[in-house]
């Protein structure tokens, strides 16, 4: 069996911390076995390894974030770059294309298609383990799984089967029903029916008809290149909805939806992440700071105060659906992970402030890094530590050292290569240049 997790998301729903650049998947909040904190991705491989499972796991993920992907999961498993956010059909799409024309899979190899990003105990992945027994059994071509509700939410979709579930067993779907209100999901609990767990499984050669179908390639780079021209789907409703041979395996285990901060925030492990500290009752508070400034709270009760390098946010957990609500962030994200390392943001003038941006960046050992970045302008950066090269378009070099200032003029393009790792100041200015060299005259060197 293989599987497919898909990793997709536009960081929107843990704002300020996650952003476009860095999805949710990202972001080191839980606690780790060991001691300190892991992100969602880290500790999905880490109990994907544990149940023997990583080998055969192909993580889908848009393209500008595979770089970051691969740093954190080092050389664990296959990482397949889509051009952009197209749904859940269209992600086990490509990775079925994948399978098919690039790793030349069996037709009836079992495919099991499930998110990167829910909290699970290891018990998960026996009842995923039970996925191609059970559709060998059933003869079913569709098999999900689905775990029973703790309380008639709103915010899942459920699967109402046709009759009721044993604990380890399975049955026939009979319908779905997606984020019902909180009156019909009390009824569907009564009628047995159980959260969606988004997890799918069928063999290849099964998703390979639907997309012969829809007119979609089985070929891999054929898929990419027309990728973008499609409309977003959800397999949910293009598949699962529609098939009538599907059936449900029930889960006991672990199963949480981290989508939001009010589930986060349950599974936290302490009440302060981060510079701070909860005063007096506030009972149900949290804070997560990614900041050097402490937060403090006195007496609030049922808040989130998180802050990044993006913003600040303090929300009622009970309204943490409405963190979409923000408006978007205008321009670059202030903390960013790339394939060659890390960059932050400590200023940003205002747009009609002249526009000068001062940001810290950290080159990891063997990084290569194409800049300037930031549109327009010079650029002036200084190396803090480490060594490296700067590389010209005529072909010279310039040796970096630490204390080394350099002027990355207007218009030209570089590169910055390093084997040992750098850490450097920059300092972007839209002004022209003789601006920006008077401007920094009077900085301490």
């Amino acid at each position: 069996m293989r599987l497919v997790l898909l990793c997709g998301g536009s960081g929107t729903r843990l704002r300020p911390l996650s952003n476009d650049i860095r999805s949710k998947l990202f972001l080191d909040l839980l606690p780790a076995p060991g001691g300190g904190r892991e992100s969602m991705v880290r500790r999905l491989c880490r109990q994907l390894e544990e149940a023997g499972m990583l080998s055969s796991a192909l993580f889908v993920i848009r393209r500008d974030q595979t770089a970051l992907l691969r740093r954190r999961i080092g050389g664990s498993g296959l990482v397949i770059p889509e051009p952009g956010r197209r749904g859940t059909y269209m992600a086990a799409a490509l990775a079925a294309a994948y399978l098919h024309s690039v790793l030349s899979a069996d037709p009836d190899e079992i495919v099991c298609v499930m998110p990167a990003d829910p909290l699970v105990d290891e018990t998960f992945f026996r009842t995923i383990a039970r996925l191609p027994d059970a559709l060998e059994q059933t003869g079913a071509k569709l098999a999900l799984i689905g775990t029973v509700p703790s309380h008639p939410s709103d915010q899942f979709g459920y699967i109402v089967p046709e009759g009721a579930v044993p604990s380890g067993g399975h049955a026939a779907v009979r319908r779905f029903a997606e984020k019902p209100a909180a009156s019909d999901a009390e009824k569907l609990i009564r009628d047995g029916a159980l959260w969606n767990c988004g997890v799918f499984a069928f063999r290849l050669k099964y998703l390979l008809a639907s997309m012969a179908e829809r007119e979609l390639p089985a070929d891999y780079g054929s898929l990419q290149e027309l990728y973008g021209r499609r409309e977003a789907d959800c397999f949910d409703r293009e598949i699962a909805e529609r098939e009538p041979e599907a059936i449900v395996l029930r889960h006991d285990g672990l199963w949480r939806d981290l989508g939001s901060w009010s589930s986060l925030s349950d599974h936290l492990g302490t009440s302060v992440v981060g510079p701070g500290a909860i005063i007096g009752d506030a009972r149900g508070s949290h804070i997560v700071n990614e900041l050097h400034i402490p937060i403090h709270v006195i007496g609030v009760s049922g808040i989130i105060a998180a802050a990044g390098p993006d913003g600040i946010l303090v929300l009622g957990k009970s309204q943490s659906s409405r963190v979409r609500d923000l408006p978007p962030h205008a321009g670059r994200p202030m903390y960013g992970e790339y394939a060659w390392g890390v960059r932050r943001v400590i200023h940003a003038d205002a747009p009609d402030s002249g526009g000068r941006t001062i940001a810290l960046a950290s080159l990891t050992p063997g990084a290569v890094r194409q800049m300037p970045e930031e549109p327009g302008g010079d650029t002036l950066i200084t190396v803090l530590s480490g060594e490296g090269t700067l590389l010209r378009l005529d072909g010279s070099l310039k040796p970096l050292r630490r204390g080394e200032t350099v002027l990355l003029a207007r218009g030209e393009r570089y590169a910055l290569q390093t084997d040992s790792g750098m850490e450097l100041i920059e300092v972007h200015n839209g002004e022209p240049a003789h601006m920006l060299e008077q401007d920094d005259a009077n900085e301490p060197g």
